[in-house]
């Protein structure tokens, strides 16, 4: 619907209102986005404002849920979260003349869509006017096939897109948050994965040969969060995004393809079209020992200890000698049987009964008679609380 048509709905419907005051409204609202929108879509706008009788149709035109996007759709309108704004990228046209495209990732609450703005359109994502965790629409837009077979809504000429929409309930939209997995609930049936986690460790970037000539290089992270770890193998541009990282650092790692290794061990490649961001640091969560239930690791507890640590020397099943003190562990909601190993044995076996402390990074496992006991293991720390 063009931009007149849309005036004349409006007149039509509101006998009180001008042409002038509509446009004038316009004006407004393309001056409060900072120039953003196009006239098309401030009209539209002011007739939703103006409640205008089908109003909701001149805003939500061919409005589609990203599921049931089918290839060769030419202008539509598409809602959804935006999970990843990408960097802009540069092309080289025909012509020899350079452009620059940039793509997000959106979701709705019926799949996922990757996004490609070009040129002009790109730039708000240079100028950080899109950004994770927003919702936006696109109008115009046509479906095109990519590489790997999944569909894309390309913006062209005639596109446009909205931040944060007038008309959109925020409770419609999947939070990034629902898209981040537990380490530990990842299988191999997977092919992608989103995860946020902190890092165990960063191995040195490796170069290698490849077959066409060029350099390549990669780095291996090791990544946990409450439920597990895992290791995470950057490859080529995305060890860039490394630069700096630390132990302990958070990162956030969306897209990211999961591969089986040959013993049968999980890991997740960061490729080209997967996205890393590294995140604040927050507080370590610690967890009351009444609330364990399963086996998981990766955990923090903290209470007063409750027996006398008990020391003594085991032959594990590889046949090493090993230190292990073993004590009882209380807070306000339970107790639990501690086994700290090897070094954490030392200093466990200093411990006295009434010392209060924090275990951090140890896991839950079953023990005598199936009920649940904590494990150290050599990432984990015992501290005393003074």
């Amino acid at each position: 619907m063009s931009v007149e048509e849309i005036i004349e709905r409006i007149l039509s419907a509101r006998k009180d209102v001008s042409r002038d005051e509509i446009s004038q409204r316009m004006k407004e609202k393309k001056s409060v986005a900072g120039g953003l929108l196009t006239n098309e879509t401030a009209a539209r706008l002011v007739a939703l404002e103006l409640n205008v009788e089908a109003a909701q149709e001149l805003f939500h035109p061919k409005e589609i849920s990203i599921g049931d996007l089918v290839l060769g759709l030419n202008d539509v309108t598409v809602t959804g979260r935006v999970l990843i704004a990408y960097p802009l990228q540069t092309y080289v046209h025909k012509n020899g003349k350079e452009g620059q495209f940039g793509h997000l990732l959106i979701a709705d609450k019926t799949g996922t869509l990757r996004i490609l703005l070009w040129n002009a359109k790109a730039e708000l994502i240079q100028d950080g006017k899109v950004k994770q965790g927003q919702t936006v629409r696109v109008l115009h837009g046509y479906v095109r096939e990519a590489r790997d077979g999944q569909l894309e809504l390309h913006l062209g000429q005639r596109a446009e897109l909205e931040i944060n929409p007038q008309g959109v309930k925020e409770d419609d939209y999947p939070r990034v948050e629902s898209f981040m997995e537990k380490i530990g609930k990842i299988t191999k049936k997977r092919k992608k994965a989103n995860v946020i986690g902190t890092i165990r460790s960063v191995s040195q970037v490796t170069t290698f040969q490849r077959t066409d000539g060029t350099e390549g290089k990669v780095c291996r992270v090791t990544l946990r969060d409450a439920t597990g770890q895992i290791t995470v193998v950057f490859w080529n541009d995305k060890v860039d995004t490394l630069d700096g990282a630390q132990v302990e650092d958070r990162l956030q790692v969306i897209d990211a393809k999961v591969k089986e290794k040959v013993d049968g061990q999980l890991e997740l490649h960061v490729e080209n079209r997967a996205y890393v961001e590294r995140m604040p640091p927050v507080a370590e969560e610690i967890l009351k020992i009444g609330t364990l239930e399963r086996e998981e690791g990766a955990v923090t507890v903290a209470g007063v200890v409750r027996t006398k640590p008990a020391k003594r020397e085991v032959t594990t099943g590889k046949s090493e000698k090993v230190a292990v003190a073993s004590f009882e562990l209380e807070d306000d909601s339970g107790r639990i049987w501690v086994s700290a190993w090897r070094k954490h044995a030392e200093i466990a076996g200093q411990l006295t009964v009434g010392t209060r402390i924090t275990i951090k990074d140890v896991y839950v496992r079953k023990g005598f008679g199936d009920a649940l006991e904590i494990s150290t293991r050599a990432s984990s720390k015992i501290e005393i609380v003074t």
